[in-house]
Parts: structure tokens; sequence; C-alpha cells
């Protein structure tokens, strides 16, 4: 459905960032590993993968689903999709470590908490199954190797929209989901000082957290709307947070003066574009950030078949596009592959 895309070689926070194109050439070089409980005819068996999502029922991570089975269905191999239902990193953590102990050749992880899996993901790669990261990094890197959102560069569309919605002056408001949750946070902890630094005048409030709940964020913004008369713009790091926000500015009358920008382009937020409810928000990649995922791991495995050494951790990172979805663009064909889905059908 989604074409890949090749990406320029930069660096992200420290960390290198390698094209897609000489990722799938090959993350391993110089080190043999192989995949857990392969077989001496790893290279052409049906490797069993399974992906752990952080909401199981949520658009972005359905849309991850969709690429991960794309490129499992192309390379003979099955992918099962697993994780919560809630907003939990403790149950996503539980989720992970019961999968992992059905000894699968090969494991996805898109984690809402970088930290608390790092003794699972050990054990898989020291028995030679490859964990790859997806939408986030883990600390320590533990992971064969990580997709991830370019959010550096996803916050230079907002910061320019966020300038033209407020004329550069009064306040933004920010409503995100959890406090701790990097995932999350990656979305405006870059976009904040480069807010502030753009527009002097501009005040950028600090996050208040709707913990991914609709009604929450509705709550919150209708009481920043009310004690922020000076209001112009609301930015919601999340589908959810989005949502709620409109139904707020909605309710409270105020559209023609206080805009929505939001991240992520769920169903319900291109609807929301459409309408004029929501003035811009940004598309991520998930489908192409775990097709890459699912192509290297295994990958990874055929070209070790029936070795079972430990698979070389590494803290590179390879990032994925973004896109600035407006009215103006959203039903152009670029726009459509930065849209989630609900099924993979």
């Amino acid at each position: 459905m989604l074409k890949m895309r090749i990406l320029s070689s930069y660096f992200i926070g420290g960390l290198a960032v390698l094209s897609v194109s000489a990722l799938l050439a090959g993350c391993s070089t110089g080190t043999s590993g192989g995949g857990g409980g392969v077989s001496t005819d790893a290279a052409t068996k049906t490797l069993r993968i399974v992906d752990i999502a952080a909401l199981i029922n949520d658009s972005f991570f359905i849309t991850g689903k969709c690429g991960a089975q794309a490129a499992a269905k192309a390379n003979n191999a099955t992918l099962e999709f697993e994780g919560p239902t809630g907003n939990s990193a403790t149950d996503e953590i539980k989720a992970f470590a019961a999968a992992a102990a059905t000894n699968p050749d090969a494991m996805l992880l898109a984690p809402f908490s970088n930290t608390g899996f790092s003794t699972t993901v050990s054990s898989l790669m020291g028995k030679g199954a490859p964990v790859w990261a997806t939408g986030q990094t883990l600390e320590p890197a533990d992971a064969y190797g990580t997709t991830i959102t370019d959010y550096f560069k996803a916050a230079e569309p907002l910061v320019q929209i966020i300038g033209q919605l407020s004329g550069g002056a009064g306040t933004v408001g920010l409503i995100a989901d959890t406090t701790g949750n990097t995932t999350d946070s990656d979305r405006y902890t870059q976009l904040v000082p480069a807010l502030e630094k753009a527009y002097p005048k501009l005040s950028v409030l600090s996050p208040q957290y709707a913990q991914n709940s609709t009604s929450t964020a509705a709550t919150i913004a209708a009481g920043l709307i009310q004690a922020h008369p000076d209001m112009k713009v609301v930015y919601a790091s999340s589908g959810p947070e989005a949502v709620g926000v409109a139904a707020a500015i909605k309710a409270a009358g105020v559209g023609s003066k206080v805009k929505l920008v939001s991240f992520d382009s769920s169903p319900d937020q291109i609807t929301l574009l459409k309408s004029g409810q929501l003035a811009a928000t940004v598309g991520q990649s998930p489908y192409e950030t775990s097709y890459i995922g699912t192509t290297q791991v295994i990958k990874y495995l055929r070209s070790h078949a029936g070795s079972t050494s430990a698979v070389p951790a590494t803290a590179t990172v390879t990032s994925t596009p973004t896109m600035l979805l407006t009215s103006g663009n959203v039903n152009s064909a670029a726009a459509k592959t930065y849209q989630y889905m609900t099924s993979c059908s």
C-alpha cells in the first residue's frame, strides 16, 4: 500500500542515522548470530515474528502492524500482533515478556516507555533472536536496530504553522499524553524551545496531561480557553487529545480565534482536518517503520541460519519521514500515505 522512501543520512540527538537504502542493504558487519530456535534450514523455513504494540486498538499501531504483515508475507514469515488495550507501560512490558517466553524467531517492539524491557530483550538477543524497536529507542540500547520518526524535522513545519496561526503572539496551550512517556514528549520537547526562539512574544504553556483520554483532553482544553483569553493555538500531541480539544473549542464557540494543531493522523483527526476543526497535523510513517524492522530481522535470520550466537545490539537508528497535513493537501496522493488505517484490508 505504501511505497518505501529513500532517506538521506544525517544525525539526530547524537545517534548516527542511516539511510533506509543502506539499512536494507544490511545492518550487521563482522558479527555472527542467529535466530532463537532457528534450525539449519532457516534460510527457507517459515519464521515466526511477534510484534508487541503499545496499544493494539490504536490506528497508529494498527498501521504499523499492516507494514509488518506485508514484510512478513513477502519473506516467508508469519506475524503475530499483540499488546495491551489500555495506556499502560507496565502492561506492555508484561505482554512483551509473555510473548518472548514462547520463543519466537524474532520480535518487534513499539514501546511506550524507553525502559523496563532490557532484561527480556537481552535474553532474546543472547539466544540469537533479534529484537527491533519501532517508534522509540530503548534504554539501554539493547535492540538489533531501531526505526523512529525524525521528531526534529517534524517540529520545523509545526513551528511555522503555529507562528502563522498565532501571528507570533498570544498564548499556546499544550495538551500531551502522560508524563514520562518519551514517545509522546519527543513531539514537543524540541518544538517548544524552537517556538520560543522564533516567536519571543508567544507564550507556550507547560504541558497538561490527558492520559490518552478524549474526555480529559476536552476538560483540560475548556479550562485553558477560559483561563487564557489570549489563547491563539492549542497543540495536542496525539489523536485522542486532538479530538478532545476540538470538542472543547467547538463547545466554547471560539473556533474563529483558537486554532488546533496536532501530531498523528488518525481517521478522526483526518475528519477534523477536512471539516476545518483542525488546522494542521503531523502524519508519521508507522507502516514504513514496521516494514523496515520486519525486513531487517528476517534478513538477519536468513543470513545467520543455524547459528545461536548472540545478536549484536546497536544504538544506530533509522529515521522515517513525516508530513504536515492541512486541508489544502489532505486529499493528495502523498498525504494519504501518512494517514493511519484501522485495518489492513
